[in-house]
């Protein structure tokens, strides 16, 4: 089953700069998922066992690649005064430690 919940919450718990790094692995089919408009999402677990949610976001410096699964390290930067309709987080690719 794919939770419906935006992945934002549980990987800046442990931040108080502003800024973490943390490890996500993505599935390999990019699936319907609602945003502001009808659009197509990644998958994303943040451990190898857990359960993937939607992820509507961009990873900056991330080429994703349909039919390929990828365990990456990303740098999660909270974004001061987001615009209303916009994420309050930017996701910058790390490192791809794992592609299949």
């Amino acid at each position: 089953m794919i939770a419906i919940l935006p992945l934002t919450g549980v990987a800046l718990v442990a931040c108080s700069s502003g800024t973490d790094t943390t490890r996500l692995w993505i599935g390999p089919e990019l699936v319907e998922c609602e945003g502001v408009a009808p659009m197509m999402c990644m998958q994303v677990a943040e451990s190898a066992d857990g359960e993937y949610e939607y992820f509507y976001d961009e990873i900056a410096g991330f080429d994703y690649q349909e039919g390929t699964s990828y365990v990456i390290d990303v740098e999660i930067t909270e974004i001061e005064d987001p615009p209303a309709d916009a994420s309050s987080l930017q996701y910058t690719l790390v490192e791809i430690v794992e592609e299949n």
